[in-house]
C-alpha cells in the first residue's frame, strides 16, 4: 500500500499577503511620524517702518504731550516741528519730529491739518484801584452803674466804630455821648441817662424808656441825636435807642447788654423824639 501523501498546505489569503505585524516599534515611529509633521508657516509679521533719526512713529494709545516728555523735547517745539496745534488729531504710523529745525511738515502718512493758532486778545490792564483808608479813633467809654436791664436775643451784631454825623446844640452833645457809650456793658434806658446828663439836662434819675422820653417832643423829622421810642423793642418790652442817621442808631442791651450800631427799624418800629433844650 502506498504511504498516504501529506497534506498540502493551504495557499494563504490574498488579504494576509498585505498585513505586516505591528511591533511597538512601528507604533513608536507612525507616533513620531505625526508630531513632527510639517506645521503651516505662520503670516508673515509685517514690521512697523523704522522711524528715522528724530521722528517718532505714532502707535495707538500714543499723545504729542507723551512723544514730547519721552524725547525731552517741549511740547510747543514739537508742535512747531510739525505744524501741529493742542487740536490736531495723530494717527497710528504717523511720523512725528523730535528734533532738527521748526520749519517742514511732517513726514509720513497724512494728518490733520491744525488750524491756525488764534492770539488771545490785548486785554488792557486795568487802572488799580485808589484804595482810601482812614483811621477813627476809639471812642472813651464812660463808666456806668450797673442796672438790670432789658436783654435782646438777635443775631451777633459786631459794634462799628464810626464818626457822628453833623449835629448842633443839645443833639450834638447826646450824639457825642452815644458814640461814646460804644461797646459799654449797660442796658438801653443807662444809654439815654448817660446822654441827657452830657447834654447838660438836670432832672434825670433811674428812668424807664417812657420815662425818658418825658425829656424830649415827638417829631416826625428825625435828626442825628434824637431819642427813639418802642413800645415793643424785639423781646417783648419797650426799648430806647438814639438815631445817628441813615437809618441807624446806637443801642444798649444787645447781646448782653452790648452797645453797638443797628438798624433803627426794629421790634415795632421808632418813634423819635427831640429832646427839650
Amino acid at each position: 500500500a502506498r504511504p498516504a501523501a501529506p497534506p498540502r498546505p493551504l495557499p494563504p489569503r490574498p488579504s494576509a499577503t498585505l498585513r505586516t505585524p505591528v511591533t511597538h516599534q512601528h507604533r513608536w515611529i507612525e507616533a513620531y511620524a505625526d508630531t513632527t509633521a510639517a506645521a503651516p508657516a505662520p503670516a508673515p509679521v509685517t514690521a512697523a517702518p523704522a522711524a528715522a533719526a528724530g521722528t517718532h512713529t505714532v502707535v495707538a494709545g500714543d499723545t504729542l504731550g507723551a512723544i514730547s516728555a519721552r524725547y525731552g523735547v517741549a511740547l510747543n517745539t514739537v508742535l512747531a516741528q510739525n505744524n501741529l496745534s493742542y487740536a490736531s488729531v495723530i494717527y497710528p504710523g504717523q511720523q512725528i519730529k523730535v528734533s532738527g529745525s521748526a520749519s517742514g511738515s511732517a513726514s509720513g502718512s497724512a494728518f490733520v491739518a491744525a488750524p491756525a493758532a488764534v492770539s488771545p486778545a490785548v486785554v488792557p490792564a486795568a487802572a488799580p484801584a485808589t484804595q482810601v483808608s482812614f483811621t477813627v479813633p476809639a471812642p472813651a467809654v464812660a463808666p456806668v452803674q450797673a442796672q438790670s436791664g432789658v436783654f435782646f436775643a438777635s443775631s451777633t451784631i459786631t459794634p462799628v466804630a464810626t464818626s457822628a454825623p453833623a449835629a448842633s446844640g443839645v443833639n450834638a452833645a447826646i450824639l457825642a455821648s452815644a458814640y461814646a457809650q460804644l461797646g459799654a456793658i449797660q442796658d438801653c434806658t443807662v444809654l439815654g441817662e448817660q446822654a441827657l446828663k452830657a447834654a447838660g439836662i438836670s432832672g434825670v434819675g433811674d428812668e424807664s424808656p417812657a420815662g425818658l422820653m418825658e425829656f424830649a417832643t415827638p417829631v416826625s423829622n428825625p435828626q442825628p441825636g434824637d431819642f427813639i421810642y418802642y413800645v415793643d423793642g424785639g423781646a417783648g418790652v419797650p426799648h430806647n435807642a438814639i438815631y445817628i442817621g441813615d437809618g441807624k442808631a446806637i443801642h444798649s442791651g444787645f447781646n448782653g447788654n452790648q452797645t453797638v450800631i443797628n438798624s433803627a427799624d426794629i421790634g415795632s418800629g421808632p418813634s423819635y423824639y427831640r429832646v427839650n433844650g
